[in-house]
Formats: structure tokens, sequence, C-alpha cells
């Protein structure tokens, strides 16, 4: 059996791009996010776009705060989306695409909807069996704050901020998973000789870019 995803690999690499890693929680039935079944509480982004004879390196990440909600981080998601290129994502407990498709307001979120729902275009979905050595760090469940017997239809729902994986070493993760995704995706695009092929150059600079930002800290 091949491990090769063919309907990605036939798109080639694309000089300009967006690597997605969100953070997911699990929690109790009634503070779901139906129809998605886990809290989205954080987003990190490397951002990959050609520059003259190179290439240029940014990356971002936010995660659920004091009063924030889902559509909170999705309002931060949909302008880098609306930016040309390729969207690559990777599992986590379930496809991203579909995941954002079920938590998006089609009113304050069109450019993710577009994007998410082309995946045999633009979008990127990578499969499990080229993503399995990437893991999302561990974050505690969202713990029922009813008190016992409760029934599911009269829970409160509540998050509170305090109980939420900590934004400040969450963000850091997710901007690291999100360069470690990307290149797991760039990795997969010119034999290991063919130096001068697009994506052998952009992992080359994207190794020296991380190399400058740890010179700079």
């Amino acid at each position: 059996m091949s491990f090769i995803d063919l309907s990605i690999e036939e798109r080639d690499f694309a000089p300009s791009s967006i690597a997605l890693a969100i953070r997911t929680i699990g929690a109790c039935p009634a503070a779901r996010n139906r129809p998605d079944a886990r809290i989205l509480c954080g987003i990190g982004v490397l951002t990959v776009s050609p520059d003259h004879d190179g290439y240029r390196f940014s990356t971002e990440a936010r995660c659920l705060g004091e009063g924030d909600t889902v559509l909170d981080l999705l309002d931060w998601l949909e302008p880098h989306v609306a930016s040309p290129g390729a969207v690559i994502s990777w599992h986590n407990f379930g496809a991203v695409p579909y995941r954002l498709l079920a938590l998006a307001n089609p009113a304050r979120h069109p450019c993710i909807i577009t994007a998410a729902a082309d995946t045999a275009g633009r979008w990127r979905a990578l499969p499990p069996g080229h993503t399995w050595h990437l893991r999302q760090a561990r974050a505690h469940l969202m713990p029922c704050m009813c008190p016992p017997q409760t029934p599911v239809d009269e829970c409160a729902a509540e998050m509170p901020t305090v109980l939420l994986p900590d934004p400040t070493t969450t963000a850091v993760e997710l901007i690291g998973e999100a360069i470690a995704g990307w290149r797991c995706w760039a990795q997969g695009f010119g034999d290991f000789d063919d130096a001068d092929h697009p994506a052998q150059a952009a992992l080359r600079a994207l190794d020296r870019w991380r190399g400058e930002q740890r010179t700079t800290l």
C-alpha cells in the first residue's frame, strides 16, 4: 500500500502557503461546540511567501482569553486565510477543514468557509499516514461545572478561562507545531538530490530563518 496521497502530490508545491496548527480540548456534553465535539481553544499560523529569490516567513498565534469565544478565534484567522496561497493542515481529532466549516459563521468568515470547502484545490489536508509523528501538546479536559445529577439540557456549559490551556505556553507550542506541519508537507516534494526544487529551496530558507530567530532571542 502506498502512503503517498496523490491528490496532494499532484497539486505540487505552492510557494505561497500558510500552515495551521490548532489546539482542541475535550469537554462535557453540554460544553461541546456542536456539531463539533471538541472546544477549539487556539490557532497557530506559519505564513510562507516568495521574497525576491528567496522566501519570507512569519508566525502568529491566538488563544482563547478572558471573555473570548471560538468565533473570536475565527475572526482572527479570517484575514490570514483571505491571503492567496495553499492552506496546509493535518488531523486534530478529525479533519481541520471540516471542523472550521462546522464552527465558522458565513457572515463573518466567508474566506475560511470558501477555503475549507476546497479540499481538492487550495486546502491541503494532510492524511494521518503523512503526519502520524506530529502530536499536539497535552491539555486537560474541560470538566463539567454543574452539580452532580444535573440533566445535560440544563447544564450551564461554562468554560472558565482559568481551566483552559495556558495561552502563553500554548501559543509557543502552536507556532512550533505549525512549522513542523509545514515542513512535513514541503518535504513531500522534490527528491533528496534535487536541490533546485522550490520546496527544497524553501526548506533551506526555513532553516536559515529559524537560525536567525534563535540568534536574536
